[in-house]
């Protein structure tokens, strides 16, 4: 393994434990270990399950954006292992280590980085997009943050329209191109844009919104499941508070460019169960930990074992200005 990522693995494990420390005094620790030996973990297995619904889904929204871009030569299993092993580097700031796929993608089928680079950030794009809709069914209930999430959408909106205006992409490339530092990678936004405005077509956009709307209805259905592990009783009204809290602290986890969303989005979590669901402060940390242990580092551990499979990158793959890398 390159020594920067067992580094970032190693710095990821120390940060998560630090936020486990604090989440612990907030909760009282003694009473938190009650919690977590009170847990019915029957209920592990339905969330784990969920969680992979989510992954299996956004792995058909990746595999298709290959298609759309035209990156027709990566059979189904490479394609699983190199989507997977992005989940190895999701804590990184922003999950910017996902750009792993593309450096795989290079290494075994020399696609260029600056194109299959716009799938990630695409997949960022529709992610927050379903996590917007998720979070916004429950605003007629619990009516806080319906201003941040209008400001979400009309952002994201203005920038699909812009992508899809070519004449003023290609001006602005062309205005890219004459500053003296910044045009040696013309060829590399060039690239990233062509792609870009492939995916952010009606048909392929939309049908990545409604794989994202369900691959994370997913893991708020894991969250569901949690809660009942921690003694709620099922109900329509505690998969829309599950829905709702899901999606809305990992939207506030995903905004604050922490790795993972890690502290941000646990904080968030733990304090909209005590106050939505009702649950005690032992049991809204226990929960927020268990789901995270789901829907995080289940699939941090999905991606170490799929790049060893797939076989670790080298690190001397270097990204080269003006030659399509």
């Amino acid at each position: 393994m390159p020594p920067q990522l067992r580094q970032r693995i190693i710095f990821s494990l120390i940060f998560a434990l630090c936020v486990f420390v604090v989440l612990a005094f907030y909760a009282d620790a003694p009473r938190l270990l009650d919690a977590f030996t009170q847990f019915d973990w029957r209920f592990l297995l339905p969330a784990l399950a969920t969680t992979l619904v989510n992954y299996f889904l956004r792995f058909v929204r990746w595999h298709s954006y290959l298609d759309v871009i035209g990156v027709k030569d990566v059979p189904p299993r490479d394609s699983l292992l190199i989507f997977l092993s992005g989940f190895a580097l999701t804590m990184t700031p922003g999950k910017l280590g996902e750009v792993l796929k593309s450096f795989l993608l290079k290494r075994k089928y020399g696609t260029p980085i600056s194109y299959s680079a716009s799938i990630v950030v695409t997949e960022r794009l529709t992610d927050v997009i379903g996590m917007v809709i998720l979070a916004s069914a429950g605003l007629v209930l619990y009516p806080m943050g319906a201003g941040a999430l209008a400001i979400v959408l009309i952002a994201i909106a203005v920038f699909v329209v812009v992508v899809q205006q070519r004449a003023l992409a290609t001006r602005l490339l062309d205005l890219f191109a004459r500053v003296p530092v910044a045009g040696r990678f013309v060829e590399l936004a060039r690239n990233l844009y062509e792609s870009t405005y492939l995916m952010l077509r009606a048909k392929p956009l939309l049908i990545a919104i409604a794989l994202s709307i369900l691959a994370w209805f997913g893991e708020c259905v894991s969250l569901f499941f949690i809660l009942l592990g921690v003694g709620k009783t099922a109900s329509l009204d505690l998969l829309f508070q599950a829905t709702f809290i899901y999606a809305a602290a990992s939207l506030f986890g995903a905004v604050t460019f922490l790795p993972g969303g890690l502290g941000a989005t646990e904080g968030s979590m733990a304090l909209l169960l005590e106050q939505i669901v009702g649950t005690t402060r032992e049991a809204s940390v226990a929960a927020t930990l268990i789901v995270r242990l789901c829907t995080l580092w289940f699939a941090v551990l999905l991606g170490v074992i799929a790049l060893i499979l797939f076989g670790v990158p080298r690190a001397d793959i270097q990204i080269e200005p003006g030659k399509g890398s």
